[in-house]
Order: structure tokens, then C-alpha cells, then sequence
């Protein structure tokens, strides 16, 4: 497990809270949990996730086995996404104005 990595316990998830943080390039947002489980969606900044490309999504169970999950599906994504360039501000701008407009 990676220490400098931060999630809350068990107790947060188990009382209908959301988390949202980053670790580099990548950014995320754990959804209140719904019918014992959290959804996860992943996408690289630098917009919020309302104006950002999703990149990946994962459900865990609220437990603390699906938190250790989540974490490490967290972490490795990460290393994945930061082993990239980020993307351009052409490209983001483009995304953006792309879905300013209602999609393609």
C-alpha cells in the first residue's frame, strides 16, 4: 500500500460520503455509495470532470477490501496516466468546445 496516498476510512464511505482528489496527471471522483457500492470515474485534469474526458470507471463494494481495491485501482491508473505527456491545451480546449457545444 502506498502511505502518501490518502483515502478515508470505511466509516466515511458507509455514511453516503463522496471523495474526489488527484495524484498527478490524474484526477478522480468516488460517488456517494448507492446500494453498497462507491462508483469511481478517473479522468486527467486539467478541467473538472464536467468539462474533462472520462478515462475510466470501476464500482467497489463499501468495505475495507473494496477500499484497498480502490485504492489500488487508484494507483495504478495513476502510474499509467503519469507515464504519459498530458494532454496538450489545444486538445483540451478542443474536448472542451466539442462538448460546450452538445457533443459530435
Amino acid at each position: 500500500m502506498n502511505d502518501d496516498f490518502y483515502l478515508p476510512g470505511l466509516s466515511h464511505f458507509a455514511n453516503d460520503n463522496g471523495w474526489s482528489g488527484s495524484r498527478g496527471l490524474l484526477c478522480y471522483e468516488i460517488e456517494k455509495p448507492q446500494e453498497g457500492r462507491m462508483r469511481t470515474v478517473i479522468w486527467q485534469g486539467p478541467f473538472s470532470r464536467k468539462y474533462a474526458q472520462l478515462e475510466g470507471e470501476a464500482s467497489f463494494k463499501v468495505t475495507a477490501e473494496g477500499i484497498d481495491a480502490l485504492r489500488s485501482w487508484l494507483l495504478e491508473r495513476a502510474e499509467a496516466m503519469n507515464a504519459h505527456p498530458p494532454r496538450t491545451p489545444e486538445e483540451c480546449r478542443a474536448y472542451y468546445e466539442k462538448i460546450s457545444r452538445g457533443g459530435d
